[in-house]
């Protein structure tokens, strides 16, 4: 049995989630919570959820805040984000600072079940974002040098990818590299063709994997 944490300030959603999460002999609901703070409260050494869905946008205690003192205070905790946001930096920002999952609310109802699920058994879900085969990756977290992908990179592209995961933009990238914006779009186009990758957020992930990335968690 999977024991989670369900966090959102919305009662009708976090009502709905549960239902849904109640249909599964799998998962079970051991904490709800309204805020990061409520969620502290209620944690004690008898209810320590293995995984906490997490809203972004809250009162008293946001995400953002929840996450980190979770990462600090129960390591062990695996965290998945529920919000709307969709940017592409607030994804690359969740990976990089130690977030297991992605879900957008606006998903099918059914794809929280895999998350949790997934989460779980590999340690990693961002839905269509990312692709199973990467999971084999995560046993190389902490190995600095070594590319373990389809092609050896060049340094170039190694750079580029440590950068793509801050919240430079394409242009300051290119400044910060001391090449041309279209040099840059080149790098990002042929990543994408070399590893089989379709966006930003999914590159930052092959770097955490991959070890050219430090990951928080």
């Amino acid at each position: 049995m999977i024991k989670i944490a369900l966090v959102d300030d919305h009662p009708v959603t976090r009502r709905g989630i549960a239902m849904l999460i109640e249909s599964t002999d799998e998962i079970q609901i051991v904490i709800e919570a309204s805020n990061g703070a409520e969620l502290f409260k209620k944690i004690s050494g008898t209810c320590i959820p293995e995984i906490v869905l997490l809203d972004i946008s809250m009162p008293v205690m946001n995400g953002q805040q929840t996450m980190e003192k979770l990462l600090l205070s129960y390591p062990d905790i695996k965290i998945i984000v529920f919000s709307f946001y969709r940017e592409e930096d607030t994804i690359i920002n969740m990976i990089v600072n130690g977030a297991c999952g992605y879900i957008n609310k606006s998903s099918d109802p059914s794809i929280i079940q895999k998350a949790i699920v997934s989460v779980h058994k590999y340690g990693f879900y961002l839905g269509d974002l990312v692709k199973k085969e990467y999971f084999q990756f995560r046993e190389h977290f902490n190995k600095k040098t070594g590319f373990y992908g389809k092609s050896i990179l060049t340094k170039k592209e190694v750079e580029f990818i440590q950068l793509a995961s801050t919240d430079l933009s394409y242009k300051e990238i290119a400044e910060k590299m001391g090449v041309s914006f279209k040099t840059v779009e080149n790098y990002r186009d042929s990543l994408f063709q070399k590893l089989d990758l379709n966006s930003r957020p999914v590159l930052v992930l092959y770097g955490v994997l991959n070890g050219m990335i430090a990951f928080y968690h």
